[in-house]
């Protein structure tokens, strides 16, 4: 089955088809990494590049902590750190956790469980919770085929496994099997993470294991209410502080002070001009003058206007 044909795919910019391996989502926009770049890039709900930010390693696995409001990490070079980055994407802690219980090379993926508060990280064949002191735990272990990627849509884990022949989504309520959903191998899947905001799982894959694509699966289960968190009026206008709100009312004000002094100046001129001009001609040429100064003057009027309502608007 073509996920194309059945849910949202979107292509993803990129430079010579490089592919993303790690995506995050904070409720707003979306971060992607690539293997071999430091840079995290910055995608908005329709997967349009906003913008990047400098990295300061190479991250194979990014997620979103929405009760601290920051974002959590994995390098490619280790596989019992996770560092932890602040709204900028800068580095400013990380966790060194104990890999007696999770003895694997490589961390393939890393998502967050806002019903535990800790975060979930996939190896190749288990995925363990991670505390935020560093204390580790089995989820599900023994898996086979390998595992890709994991994803918390607390209370349910979605985990992506391969074989090479096939690959699937299965979702977990605990250590309990519940959901499993096919993925089309044209489409191999590199990192996931949960979109609350529409109920979507966001796969992100590479078509024929080369072009970036983004798939949103429906997720058609009840989750948490901690993951609707990501979802509150986030990215919706806030309403500007007091001291702003004086400052944005103060500045109409001058514009509007400014404003009177020009059309008091115009309407002098006007005066002016009848009394010294010799012909018609002239009268007209001066009376095109302060038309189009009046027209100016009306269209900024009409800015000042609307500024004024978005302030009104915002306080309510």
């Amino acid at each position: 089955m073509d996920p194309c044909k059945n849910c949202p795919c979107y292509t993803l910019p990129t430079v010579d088809n490089i592919p993303y391996i790690a995506i995050a989502f904070d409720g707003c926009f979306y971060y992607l990494t690539m293997p071999k770049d430091k840079n995290i890039y910055k995608f908005d709900c329709n997967f349009s590049l906003k913008g990047e930010f400098k990295g300061s390693k190479y991250f194979n696995g990014l997620c979103y902590d929405s009760l601290e409001k920051c974002f959590w990490a994995t390098e490619t070079a280790r596989h019992n750190k996770l560092y932890k980055l602040n709204l900028k994407l800068q580095e400013i802690d990380c966790i060194t956790f104990n890999t007696a219980k999770c003895d694997y090379k490589q961390m393939l993926g890393i998502s967050f469980d806002c019903a535990k508060d800790l975060l979930i990280v996939a190896f190749k064949d288990a995925i363990f919770e991670v505390s935020k002191t560093g204390e580790t735990k089995p989820v599900v272990k023994d898996l086979c085929p390998h595992v890709l990627n994991v994803a918390s849509a607390a209370p349910y884990l979605a985990v992506a496994i391969s074989d090479g022949n096939k690959q699937c989504i299965l979702y977990y309520e605990g250590d309990k099997l519940i959901k499993t959903e096919s993925v089309p191998l044209v489409y191999r899947i590199r990192a996931m993470t949960y979109n609350p905001c529409k109920s979507e799982l966001i796969i992100l894959s590479t078509k024929h294991c080369q072009y970036p694509r983004i798939l949103c699966y429906p997720l058609h289960l009840k989750t948490h209410c901690c993951n609707k968190e990501l979802c509150h009026k986030k990215c919706k206008p806030t309403p500007p502080p007091p001291e702003d709100k004086c400052s944005i009312i103060t500045s109409i004000a001058l514009m509007e002070t400014a404003l009177s002094h020009i059309l008091n100046a115009e309407g002098e001129k006007l005066q002016k001009a009848v009394e010294i001009a010799d012909n018609v001609d002239e009268l007209l040429e001066v009376n095109q003058s302060i038309h189009k100064t009046l027209t100016l003057a009306t269209q900024l009027e009409n800015t000042l206007y609307a500024k004024l309502q978005a302030t009104i608007e915002l306080e309510c």
